[in-house]
């Protein structure tokens, strides 16, 4: 008798893979989400980290760091306020080394002519800080900073030969001081034009300056590398300067809306470079002036008030009650307090 063999037909083979298929395509996006909620609770953790650094600090001075050290001479490098806050995060040792001070950031040469031992402080600089990155953030270079955000043509850099992006690339930051309202000025001696939120060349805002309440104002928020390449936690290269190498390295305002991309396509937008952004699904993430860590829908009511006609808006523009929800959080004594959002 001959054995009868029994097996899948095509259809049955065909039907069985389109199962899968279907089985699959439900099961990545279940996958991407939850890895995604994963660094979502990874980057708030880093937050709650830093708003504990800064009150730690404000305990210590009365006041939260200054946004950056403010000095006469461009393109001379300044420290940064998270440069500041390295005590508080457990690199002590690194704040040492780096000899980060209320003084202007200088490299200085490690070979010299003058048979001096080695001060070279290069290395340091690109020490990558987890802290300071946000694990959805994917357009870093291996968490140092972008060439746009690098410290080439700085004065200390320039000194100590280092010359290229590649060479004079800092550590990476995802997280970025509110400075308020609008832009801060930017000649020498002058200190800003509208300093209306946390984080400004050398500030100076203690807790009793919020006048609109800690838990209604933006103390720092996320900018994402892909796009708007993020900035450094070291400082700032040209405190003069307000481009993508100047104060906005470290500091932000309202002016941009959340997320605005400036693309070839949507050439308009005053682009995220100088804004706040994210890679997390739908909006970003922001530490409040209490340490509280919210998310903030990229959809936030948004109208930037600039009736006086200033390039970088005025002090009554920042007060203006017909600014959006978005512009009121970032500023902290408008009395235009923002409750629900």
């Amino acid at each position: 008798m001959r054995r009868r063999l029994h097996g899948f037909t095509l259809v049955e083979l065909l039907v069985v893979i389109a199962i899968i298929g279907v089985l699959v395509g439900l099961l990545l996006p279940a996958v991407q989400a939850a890895r995604e909620a994963a660094r979502r609770a990874s980057c708030q953790n880093n937050f709650r980290q830093l708003g504990i650094a800064c009150h730690n600090y404000h305990d210590i001075h009365q006041t939260f760091p200054p946004g950056w050290m403010r000095n006469q001479n461009p393109d001379e490098e300044s420290w940064g306020w998270s440069a500041l806050l390295l005590p508080m995060l457990e690199q002590e040792n690194l704040h040492k080394e780096l000899g980060v001070t209320r003084a202007t950031l200088l490299v200085r040469m490690s070979n010299n002519t003058s048979g001096t031992p080695p001060t070279q402080i290069y290395p340091d600089t690109r020490t990558v800080l987890k802290v300071f990155i946000c694990p959805s953030d994917s357009g870093h270079n291996a968490g140092l900073s972008t060439n746009e955000k690098s410290f080439n043509g700085g004065v200390g850099y320039t000194a100590a030969g280092f010359t290229g992006n590649a060479a004079t690339l800092a550590g990476h930051s995802n997280y970025i001081g509110c400075a308020g309202h609008m832009d801060y000025g930017t000649g020498a001696g002058n200190l800003g034009i509208v300093n209306t939120g946390i984080f400004y060349g050398n500030s100076r805002v203690g807790i009793a300056d919020i006048r609109d309440g800690t838990s209604n104002t933006i103390m720092i928020g996320e900018r994402e590398s892909h796009f708007c390449r993020g900035g450094t936690w070291l400082g700032v290269m040209n405190t003069h300067g307000s481009g993508r190498r100047g104060i906005h390295m470290v500091s932000a305002h309202s002016h941009p809306k959340l997320n605005d991309e400036q693309t070839p396509e949507n050439t308009d937008a005053i682009g995220c470079r100088e804004g706040f952004s994210s890679l997390h699904p739908g909006g970003a993430q922001f530490l409040l002036a209490d340490s509280s860590v919210r998310f903030i829908s990229e959809t936030i009511g948004h109208n930037w008030r600039n009736p006086s006609g200033n390039a970088n808006g005025t002090i009554a523009d920042s007060k203006d009650p017909l600014n959006g929800t978005y512009q009121k959080l970032m500023t902290r004594d408008d009395k235009l307090v923002v409750q629900n959002f």
